[in-house]
């Protein structure tokens, strides 16, 4: 049996490898310069601390870039596995349901964004017993977003999950919600009562913003076997959750990085290179402002000797002198211009920080556009290199999919699902989500704007077959059109029935142009 203090040295050793490859102090740095604070722990007297944030408007383009096309997700069962086409149906509608519950869509953008500028991304995935499901059985599938300080491999020089011979999670949560948690699970009040603050907060806690005096740390420990996933939940000195396993195939956590470190479970972020040009940019533009404060305007000189009693700038007030006022000597001095090359260096040093990160003007929109094809060209051949990206990410969704199925399997039960039938209805199904836990059941997920672009190239083959007289039967037409190409089509399909049932539907007649022709244009 595992015990807290075990579990707590497996973190503790987690925590030293970060240290040594200088994890913490890297993400904090990466923060503070992505949301602005690039001046933080200078004490800068002699001149104004401005910021002109680069890295941000680069991280910002990156996640938009990658979350802007539609991603279709397809879980299709291999052709032996029986009732495979109404297998597919429910689970593509059931991840649809979660994708859209959990809200997974706005958390991929979150995850992106800690990819972008930490270094890593990652998901945990967790069935919730208490969550509304939107029916009668209550409980769903949940996804929380854990930062990349607070997952621990337990061999750090692999990044692949399912690998791992053990994972732990950190987080920190108040001593009174991890009492009830444990008191819930049958602790008694007075063990519970055992359970107090740390003392000592972990390097991946800011103590600035943390109420360190109510605040606990608690580890998540899960453990391939040969009957699932072994999980225990524990503090430092007291177990919250007794060891459990569940009959998982796959680790709940998904994981993706931005740039893949050799020999490493962390990856590295295209922010951290980038920094030195960015301090460099500050500094310039900083003393930049602040000489053209002290040479903008002409300075007055005069002798003190012919004005014993100090020289007035006011407007219209009389100064006194001794001597002859035509030999008073009073004269304006000007500073010598700044260089041009100053202005000139910042700006190549902007331009040529964003786009070593990747980001041209054509790319962040910086162009006159008077050669569309060109524009596009340069697009095209610029975001290149984040092709690599993307597919680490639609990697990254088709792990988040398969353990969607893996908990659907284990925790659902029969459920009902709404899917549409052959004829093109809406219909309501019972469905017993235990029969995914078959041998034979092995899924070929497909995740990417490629299984959305096969969707309008199903229709545009649509479009041609009826253009050629092919297709001449308008029920058979709107049949092989895709469900998301066309809303309400469950009710066009009955409407055009209730018509050939009383000899009103004609049929389709070959016809030149329209969405075909649309469709080529919009390819071409």
């Amino acid at each position: 049996m595992r015990t807290p203090e075990s579990v707590w040295q497996e973190y503790q050793r987690g925590v030293d490898f970060n240290n040594r490859i200088d994890l913490y102090d890297r993400v904090k740095t990466n923060e503070n310069f992505f949301v602005g604070r690039q001046w933080e722990g200078l004490n800068v007297t002699t001149l104004d601390p401005l910021i002109f944030n680069v890295l941000r408007r680069v991280v910002n383009l990156f996640v938009s870039m990658l979350v802007s096309d539609d991603i279709a997700v397809t879980a299709q069962p291999f052709q032996s596995v029986p009732d495979g086409e109404l297998m597919q149906k429910v689970l593509d509608r059931s991840v649809a349901s979660v994708i859209e519950r959990a809200g997974v869509k706005s958390k991929n953008r979150y995850m992106l964004r800690n990819a972008c500028v930490d270094g890593d991304g990652c998901f945990y995935i967790r069935f919730d017993p208490e969550k509304d499901s939107g029916q009668r059985i209550a409980g769903d599938i949940e996804v929380d977003v854990i930062e990349n300080t607070d997952i621990f491999f337990g061999n750090p020089a692999v990044d692949e999950v399912q690998r791992q011979p053990y994972l732990i999670l950190s987080m920190r949560r108040s001593v009174e919600s991890v009492r009830k948690e444990a008191t819930a699970r049958g602790m008694s009040k007075a063990e519970a009562e055992t359970i107090q603050p740390d003392s000592l907060l972990e390097p991946q806690y800011d103590p600035q913003t943390e109420d360190t005096d109510n605040m606990v740390t608690v580890l998540l420990r899960m453990e391939r076997t040969e009957e699932g996933i072994s999980f225990i939940k524990c503090t430092q000195h007291a177990v919250i959750m007794p060891e459990m396993t569940a009959p998982y195939r796959y680790y709940p956590v998904a994981y993706m990085s931005w740039e893949r470190v050799k020999n490493c479970c962390h990856g590295a972020s295209p922010i951290t290179e980038a920094i030195p040009n960015q301090i460099a940019i500050n500094k310039l533009y900083s003393m930049y402002v602040q000489c053209i404060k002290h040479i903008a305007f002409p300075k007055i000189i005069y002798d003190m000797t012919r004005f014993p009693n100090g020289y007035s700038s006011d407007v219209g007030k009389a100064i006194g002198m001794r001597g002859n006022p035509n030999e008073a000597i009073l004269s304006a001095f000007q500073a010598p211009e700044i260089s041009t090359q100053v202005m000139a260096l910042l700006q190549q040093m902007m331009k040529d920080t964003m786009e070593l990160m990747g980001a041209s003007d054509a790319t962040l929109g910086n162009v006159k556009p008077d050669n569309t094809s060109a524009i596009v060209t340069v697009q095209q051949a610029t975001i290149a290199p984040l092709e690599l990206v993307k597919m680490e990410f639609y990697r990254f969704v088709e792990d988040t999919v398969r353990i969607f199925i893996d908990l659907m399997r284990v925790h659902y039960g029969s459920r009902t699902v709404c899917i549409t039938d052959d004829s093109g209805e809406e219909a309501v199904q019972r469905f017993d989500f235990d029969t995914l836990d078959t041998a034979t059941l092995e899924l070929n997920v497909d995740v990417g704007s490629s299984a959305y672009w096969a969707e309008t190239m199903q229709t545009v083959t649509n479009d041609n077959l009826l253009e050629r007289g092919i297709i001449t039967d308008p029920i058979l037409y709107v049949e092989n059109i895709p469900d998301n190409q066309i809303r309400g089509k469950s009710r066009l399909l009955r409407a055009l029935k209730e018509q050939k049932e009383s000899g009103q539907l004609a049929q389709l007649t070959p016809t030149k142009g329209t969405t075909s022709d649309a469709a080529q244009t919009a390819q071409a």
